[in-house]
């Protein structure tokens, strides 16, 4: 069966150039000869100052002209905080400056970015309200949010740089976290999304693993790679390549049981396979689309192809037989009894996320409390103290041991 799912390889390499050579006669175009006349006939143009000030207010980056040759001077000035900046994107025009260190351009209507956040969580600190179960929120160099954030005693799971929960979450281990949860995979499929909206069919990028990076094996059509799982990079070499066709991927080199969801594929003689249940729903139904359009049938594509999360499972809200939802894990088994009957507040707000807590947190004996439908409860309590959290589980300002002084209490609070 052809495989007309598509998949995205994203390749990016930064080179600069010094010298230029004619492709059809061998001469060296670029020396210093070329610049001198370069210069006299087209001259440069004034560049900023700001390299040559330097100061505390004024900075810049001095880098190789946009000329041929690079042959003139170029200064590419640092945007201090407050000033203005392009967030750019296409037909938007060039960019002639970069954010200065920690600082990146945001929209006047925005106001969520991570330093806010981080001054929010400072100015409530120097005046004692920050929780036991708070931490500071953690940010990049561009003033994003990093890759992850943590629940202490909870988990830590994958965010995008505007913050919002992605696919991705493991036990929390404290510092550990930032040697291992580096999200790339993720946030590569959070960012997908807008290729997927203008696209007809599914686009399926890489796969993931459950902490949010890079599966150790990728493949396209019957063809695997060994991959870095940080990078997602393909890794060269023996045992690092093989043909499903001829081979299992648990004759590659970086084969990993505990990343292989489904085994048994591996088993019986050739060909084999590397795929998911999901991921082959959705063929079947590419495939029975794309026959009924051939009939002449008007198809509505959006609302009859799944989608699956990025280590190719199915969503972890799913239907039940008497079309109620419940929620499963990464293998389709329901959780405890998490459940939601249709036409019901619970079932529209369904996100399973304090489920997927519940079931990582097995073996603790200080898991969270969900509602009926696996949603965080809005008041969490541990050890003879009350807190509130949000839709992720995160707690929510100071914590009190008489639970009707939290700005989240409700009579019913004990059952959501």
């Amino acid at each position: 069966m052809a495989q007309r799912i598509y998949f995205i390889v994203l390749f990016i390499s930064l080179q600069q150039i010094k010298t230029v050579v004619s492709l059809n006669t061998g001469i060296l175009l670029c020396d210093a000869e070329f610049c001198r006349n370069f210069v006299h006939e087209t001259g440069c143009s004034s560049t900023s100052p700001n390299c040559a000030i330097n100061n505390a207010t004024h900075t810049g980056l001095r880098m190789p002209s946009p000329t041929m040759c690079n042959c003139c001077d170029f200064c590419l000035p640092f945007i201090g905080e407050g000033e203005h900046c392009s967030v750019g994107g296409p037909g938007l025009g060039t960019t002639i400056g970069r954010c200065g260190h920690g600082l990146s351009c945001a929209r006047e209507t925005d106001g969520n970015f991570c330093r806010r956040t981080q001054n929010d969580y400072d100015n409530r600190q120097s005046k004692g309200e920050v929780g036991v179960l708070e931490e500071r929120p953690l940010c990049d160099g561009k003033g994003m949010y990093a890759s992850f954030s943590c629940v202490p005693t909870q988990t830590c799971f994958c965010q995008s740089e505007e913050g919002k929960r992605i696919f991705g979450e493991v036990l929390y281990l404290g510092a550990s976290v930032k040697d291992n949860m580096h999200c790339g995979c993720s946030r590569f499929h959070e960012k997908m999304k807008s290729i997927r909206a203008g696209v007809q069919y599914p686009v399926i990028g890489p796969r993931c693993t459950s902490d949010g990076n890079f599966n150790p094996i990728q493949c396209i059509d019957n063809i695997c790679y060994c991959v870095n799982r940080i990078t997602g990079e393909i890794v060269t070499g023996s045992r690092r390549t093989i043909d499903l066709n001829e081979k299992p991927i648990t004759e590659l080199e970086c084969y990993d049981t505990q990343f292989d969801l489904f085994p048994q594929q591996s088993v019986g003689i050739p060909p084999f396979n590397h795929t998911t249940l999901c991921l082959d729903n959705i063929q079947d139904r590419i495939d029975l689309l794309m026959e009924s359009e051939e009939l002449g049938f008007n198809v509505n594509h959006a609302s009859s192809i799944p989608e699956c999360l990025p280590d190719g499972t199915f969503g972890r809200v799913a239907l039940s037989r008497n079309r109620s939802k419940i929620c499963v894990d990464e293998r389709g088994n329901p959780i405890e009894n998490y459940e939601a009957l249709s036409n019901t507040a619970e079932y529209d707000s369904m996100d399973c996320k304090c489920a997927q807590t519940f079931l990582l947190m097995s073996s603790s004996t200080e898991r969270p409390v969900c509602c009926k439908n696996g949603n965080f409860r809005r008041i969490q309590c541990r050890r003879g103290l009350c807190r509130c959290v949000d839709s992720d589980g995160r707690q929510i300002g100071k914590e009190n041991a008489d639970v009707t002084r939290l700005s989240c209490y409700t009579e019913n609070w004990r059952t959501c």
